[in-house]
């Protein structure tokens, strides 16, 4: 158990499939599901091998941006955690960014069950307009946004500071406040809490709802 995490236990996740486009997604969008994206190089996978504690569950790719399959892993509790292919920062054409960026808006425009969507990006690069962008559709689309900071870990004080005010000045810029975690999939900085929003607003709402 790293440092940072709290004890908080997440449901056991497996690995279901994966698809290359939306036309293959048939009834999986009648499961109530999260979602995550990120530019290359973002720590997706190991932020989802960090979040279900399985170090295998996730591949981490040695070139950014290979991974064009939206992946779907389901859970015992019954939601889906979903993986979508990164984008940008990477060696990926300008064609290639357009076309994911067009899967990103498709997603979210016809995937009826997400409830959240995750945005990860690199502590140690700006947070770009294109992702404020993506939680202004999300939040349209009634869907709850929250970004994730990762690799946390790399900054000092001063530096994580600076994250934070940039935060806080994308949320001015938009009118509307969002949740934000700051995380360290190395450390486990972080990871416990998010886990504890996730069961929260996963698990325990669904219980309640029924």
């Amino acid at each position: 158990m790293h440092k940072y995490s709290k004890e908080i236990p997440f449901p056991e996740t497996k690995f279901f499939t994966s698809i290359a486009n939306l036309n293959e997604k048939e009834e999986l969008d009648s499961i109530p599901s999260v979602a995550f994206m990120g530019r290359s190089n973002s720590g997706k996978s190991s932020l989802l091998n960090a979040l279900s504690n399985h170090k295998g569950l996730a591949k981490v790719s040695r070139t950014p941006g290979k991974t064009k399959l939206i992946n779907i892993f389901k859970t015992k509790e019954g939601f889906n955690l979903i993986d979508l292919p990164g984008f940008g920062y990477s060696k990926a054409s300008h064609k290639e960014h357009k076309d994911m960026m067009k899967l990103l808006e498709g997603f979210l425009n016809t995937w009826t069950k997400l409830k959240i969507l995750f945005i990860l990006c690199d502590s140690q690069r700006e947070f770009p307009e294109e992702e404020l962008s993506t939680i202004e559709v999300a939040m349209e689309k009634k869907i709850k946004p929250v970004v994730i900071r990762t690799k946390i870990d790399k900054l000092n004080q001063s530096e994580q500071h600076r994250v934070r005010t940039e935060m806080e000045s994308a949320m001015n810029e938009i009118g509307i406040p969002f949740r934000v975690f700051y995380i360290s999939s190395t450390t486990g900085r972080g990871i416990g809490e998010l886990r504890e929003f996730i069961v929260e607003n996963m698990v325990n709402q669904t219980k309640v709802s029924k």
